[in-house]
């Protein structure tokens, strides 16, 4: 009896709530609606800062229009074109919504204020140098042994003259060892909020990375000549050269003298790497 009763109740309070639904899509009711802001003929020179996304507009309407102009969400178009670096509001007096054919609305007007607050600069821009940003010390000195080209070295850079005014420079991503062993590499650029720029990414060329040098002074030979070891001078590009451990280079000698007695060193090599000198470069038997 009692689960009969809690089913009534049930049924009874979902009927009054579908009811009451219903009136509310049916019947004439006032609502505030968001709706986007579309700015028309924006001066080129003018840059606005905080400017309102949405503005609340009074509406008056059946409930279900009402939902659908929420859904639809037309544009309030909003004439710029006097907007001026001295102007600190827009009058809300003029504008125009295109609202859907299907929405049947009443537009009483914005419903908190006839007007927007703004803030108005003029769009300047710059020429600034773009600079290389180094995921680390030890990376900014290795670069330092290379020849490179950044193109563009240079980029314009538009905003608020209070924003692009202490900008003197726009930085690259991060360079790390991996780029040190490329010859060229793609670097996007790092540009501050609220700024845009001519470029986003700029290519770095590097050149002369096989001038790095490095020696390792004390290579053994096979036990049974003098001197016992040798002093290896290797060249390769930065990077790869510093990856190079003493136990990868194997030094030798040759299977014949030559007419003073003397055998020619050979070595056996990390690959990307070649020996520029080898001191001293012949060594004689054991006796």
């Amino acid at each position: 009896m009692l689960k009969d009763n809690l089913g009534l109740r049930l049924f009874a309070l979902l009927l009054a709530i579908f009811l009451w639904l219903q009136s509310a899509l049916i019947s004439e009711q006032r609502s505030v609606v968001s709706l986007p802001i579309n700015l028309l003929s924006v001066p080129q020179n003018i840059t606005l800062e905080n400017f309102p996304s949405s503005i609340p507009f009074a509406v008056r309407g059946k409930g279900l229009d009402i939902i659908r102009l929420m859904m639809a969400k037309p544009r309030v178009n909003i004439d710029a074109s006097k907007i001026t670096p001295n102007t600190d509001v827009i009058s809300l007096q003029d504008y125009s919504i295109d609202l859907p054919d299907n929405i049947n609305v009443s537009l009483l007007g914005p419903a908190e204020s006839d007007q927007l607050t703004i803030q108005a600069d003029i769009f300047h821009q710059k020429v600034v140098p773009v600079q290389l940003d180094f995921e680390n010390a030890y990376t900014e000195n290795r670069f330092k042994e290379l020849r490179y080209n950044i193109d563009p070295d240079r980029v314009t850079i538009f905003g608020q003259k209070k924003r692009i005014r202490n900008v003197n420079a726009i930085l690259t991503k991060k360079v790390d060892q991996e780029t040190l062993t490329n010859d060229s590499a793609e670097l996007k650029l790092n540009i501050p909020a609220d700024i845009t720029s001519s470029e986003t990414k700029v290519l770095l060329t590097i050149s002369g990375a096989d001038q790095a040098t490095r020696v390792f002074p004390n290579i053994a030979l096979p036990a049974g000549y003098l001197p016992a070891r040798v002093a290896v001078r290797l060249q390769a590009p930065a990077a790869a050269l510093d990856a190079v451990k003493p136990n990868q280079i194997t030094a030798r000698v040759s299977d014949k003298a030559d007419e003073n007695g003397l055998y020619t060193v050979e070595l056996t090599l990390p690959e990307g790497t070649q020996a520029i000198a080898i001191t001293p470069s012949k060594v004689r038997a054991r006796k």
